[in-house]
């Protein structure tokens, strides 16, 4: 988990009409929120493109805390994100750092009506055979394919600079009344 700090600019704001403030603030975190969202969207490459729509937004204001949450209630997010397996393991690149997954150390079979022969061959996977019959796909697992952890961190900069630039147009909006 990451969190920005623009806590110098929110006492400024503070300091002017705390409704306009706190308007401000959840513009920010809202759209900070749609900013990873976005992002964490484009960095999916699937088929089927269910986990890029699963990639919601929650907002929450508590006391005074605002927040904006970037998740995914897909079952195999996780395995995109930090991959599994000797594959994952080996090839886990661009994950928060903060997180250790534990990883299988050995492959699997997926059963063969999971999918088809091309598509198996497709992800590298191997065709287990008996009595001339597919049974099923040899894998080692997947490697990480990070989409979440880089949409934040990789626009930690585009989300302070739009947040300055909500703030300073409800400072100047406040100024002119």
């Amino acid at each position: 988990m990451s969190n920005i700090d623009l806590s110098k600019l929110f006492n400024k704001l503070s300091e002017l009409d705390s409704k306009v403030a706190k308007e401000a603030v959840v513009e920010a975190v809202s759209q900070g929120g749609l900013i990873v969202q976005s992002q964490a969207r484009l960095l999916i490459t699937s088929d089927s493109h269910a986990l890029e729509r699963s990639v919601r937004i929650k907002k929450e204001i508590k006391d005074q805390v605002i927040s904006s949450t970037v998740y995914t209630n897909s079952e195999y997010g996780a395995y995109y994100e930090f991959g599994t397996g000797p594959n994952g393991q080996a090839n886990h690149a661009g994950i928060s750092p903060a997180v250790i997954p534990r990883y299988s150390q050995r492959g699997w079979m997926i059963p063969a009506d999971a999918m088809s022969v091309e598509k198996a061959e497709s992800y590298g996977y191997r065709v287990a055979m008996k009595d001339g019959e597919v049974i099923g796909y040899y894998t080692k697992g997947q490697m990480a394919r990070p989409f979440m952890y880089p949409a934040l961190k990789n626009h930690e900069k585009d989300i302070i600079k739009n947040s300055k630039k909500i703030i300073s147009s409800k400072i100047k909006e406040i100024c002119k009344k």
